[in-house]
């Protein structure tokens, strides 16, 4: 039986590589940390948006479940000033069920985290326990890709299954190009991606390839507001970008919700 790609969250250093957030994110979430001066980050990974909240003023506490990213921002927080430093906390978590001791006035899952959660119970269980750790009037902020039907049926079409080129960039000693190819199973409202990661040398001789692999499930926008329903909180707004966008088919989906 071959073995199974490892997952992205492996490898924090590929990872980095080319996941650089949604336009306009950091800047977003920096701005909502700094005005809410204290905020729970879920699903931190290598600190892309964790350290940036800091850097502007907010105590940030950062959950991770999977220990080489959390590693990795330890890492990078390591080389932030003392005055940043003192304002992280990077703990060892799952975004599914925590008891932290304490309440926020914002928490925050940026960059589609919420949708490596698949099953319903999975979800409700987030929210819930996002809810329970919201201060009065709290409110939390979770970002979504909108489902694409055009780019979905793609995925289940007769060429689903080809590679197609997903990003470059340069690296010490050459460049690292990415090959993805995605399969979507929309009976349950997920897909599955195997990413290739080539590195190449300034004479384009290849040095090494890795596999990895990543699934998500997606998320219709009613979906998501029965979602919060459920779990006791209320949408106060949705939009479909961080430079106040308004929601259409196939933007971001930008959720503000707050606990009654």
């Amino acid at each position: 039986m071959a073995k199974q790609p490892s997952t992205l969250y492996d490898t924090p250093d590929l990872y980095d590589l080319l996941s650089d957030g949604v336009d306009g994110d950091v800047a977003y979430f920096s701005k909502l940390a700094k005005k809410a001066g204290k905020v729970l980050e879920l699903a931190a990974g290598t600190g892309r948006v964790t350290i940036p909240m800091a850097r502007a003023g907010a105590a940030v506490t950062a959950l991770e479940i999977a220990p080489m990213m959390l590693e990795a921002c330890g890492e990078k927080v390591d080389k932030e000033a003392p005055e940043v430093k003192k304002r992280l906390t990077l703990l060892e978590g799952d975004m599914r069920k925590f008891d932290l001791k304490t309440k926020f006035p914002l928490i925050v899952i940026p960059f589609r985290a919420f949708q490596h959660l698949h099953e319903t119970a999975e979800q409700r269980s987030c929210l819930e326990h996002c809810r329970k750790h919201l201060a009065p009037k709290g409110r939390l902020v979770v970002n979504l890709f909108d489902p694409n039907l055009r780019i979905l049926a793609e995925s289940v079409g007769p060429n689903a299954s080809a590679m197609r080129k997903v990003g470059e960039t340069e690296v010490p000693g050459g460049r690292v190009v990415a090959y993805a190819c995605r399969v979507a199973c929309p009976e349950e409202q997920r897909f599955e991606e195997q990413w290739i990661y080539e590195k190449f040398d300034d004479q384009g001789r290849s040095l090494w390839r890795r596999a990895r692999r990543i699934k998500l499930r997606y998320f219709f926008r009613y979906e998501m507001e029965h979602l919060f329903e459920l779990s006791g909180l209320e949408v106060e707004k949705l939009e479909g970008g961080f430079k106040g966008q308004p929601y259409k088919h196939g933007s971001e989906q930008l959720w503000t919700a707050r606990k009654p």
